[in-house]
């Protein structure tokens, strides 16, 4: 009984929230998360731009604020922004008005680096509760989670541990993966340098498949 109603509670705050999960038919959507920073983001990309994929950036607004030129280098390419809340606190342990504030000025973060608005979001970790569900719908965001995690952002992960949850993307899926990392749990997590390699594998792996590789809907 504790699956079922923890299912039926994911169904609602989904429905709340009105979050989105997949990518249209015939189609994988690699999204990045936690940027912008220098060194990293602006290599993936040059990457992305060679392998000539569109993706989707849901920045940190700190981060944002702090080099919006790689902010408008995203949209430049033809990617997709969204915004990743202000400062990354996980939404279990953030009072509802903080969270509200976290999500509005993280939003406003991203847009003023963009000088357009941008209704793209994706919460800290992923993590979907019911206030947190209230708190989104009424800011209107467009909030977009992923279906394959190659945990990317782990320390020490390797090019062929993350092309090898990655690379499986079917038809529907939205990959996540990190031009950067919020509170790493060790230094060596902030080198991007195995998802950067990583890249060229995945997409070459998902487009032999007669997949496309899109950017996210607003």
């Amino acid at each position: 009984m504790a699956v079922r109603s923890s299912r039926l509670r994911w169904r609602a705050e989904d429905s709340v929230a009105q979050v989105h999960r997949r990518a249209p038919e015939g189609s994988v959507a690699l999204t990045f998360d936690d940027g912008p920073h220098p060194g990293s983001t602006d290599r993936i990309l040059e990457v992305l731009s060679e392998l000539d994929v569109r993706a989707t950036f849901f920045c940190v607004g700190r981060n944002a604020r702090a080099h919006p030129h790689l902010v408008r280098g995203i949209r430049a390419e033809g990617h997709a922004v969204g915004s990743h809340s202000l400062t990354h606190p996980h939404p279990r342990e953030t009072a509802p008005q903080d969270l509200r504030a976290e999500y509005q000025q993280g939003r406003g973060a991203v847009a003023e680096a963009l000088g357009a608005d941008t209704p793209l979001f994706r919460p800290p970790h992923g993590h979907l509760g019911p206030v947190g569900a209230v708190v989104i719908r009424r800011l209107g965001l467009t909030t977009w989670l992923w279906t394959v995690d190659p945990r990317d952002w782990r320390p020490g992960a390797t090019v062929d541990e993350i092309v090898s949850v990655a690379a499986r993307a079917v038809s529907g899926d939205v990959v996540l993966l990190h031009d950067w990392v919020e509170q790493a749990v060790a230094p060596e997590a902030l080198d991007r340098s195995a998802t950067v390699a990583a890249l060229p594998l995945i997409v070459r792996a998902i487009r032999e498949r007669g997949l496309r590789l899109e950017a996210l809907d607003a």
